[in-house]
């Protein structure tokens, strides 16, 4: 199961393409120029079926960065993902952005000591 830790992530994507290899899906999920299928070819009740084993991997934080526009597409989840966990563009600003909504005081706190974590989440 992937943790969400990003520094984990692409030891977790190898293990995870692995498992996909030994159930015969892992050409279904990965991109042509990894070894997959091309676009044209794509069995989609296969990548639907890589899709539902991906999901059964990923905390919930990766899960929700993927169901909303990958839903049943196994390969472009793993595009999202890869994207998030190994770029530094738009997913790290949508990342923040997720993050930073998410956050509330906690009633022990005060406005200053939360102020402080604001901004430590936002170096």
């Amino acid at each position: 199961m992937f943790s969400g830790d990003e520094d984990a992530y692409e030891l977790w994507e190898v293990k995870f393409i692995g498992h996909l290899r030994i159930n015969k899906l892992h050409d279904t999920i990965l991109p042509e120029s990894d070894g997959g299928v091309d676009d044209e070819d794509l069995d989609e009740e296969k990548n639907a079926e890589a899709f539902a084993f991906l999901a059964q991997y990923l905390d919930d934080r990766s899960l929700s960065l993927i169901i909303r526009d990958a839903r049943d597409d196994g390969r472009k989840a793993l595009k999202i993902l890869r994207e998030h966990y190994l770029s530094k563009g738009k997913p790290r600003i949508i990342s923040l952005y997720t993050e930073l909504t998410s956050l509330q005081k906690k009633s022990t706190e005060t406005v200053t000591d939360y102020v402080l974590r604001v901004r430590y989440v936002c170096l």
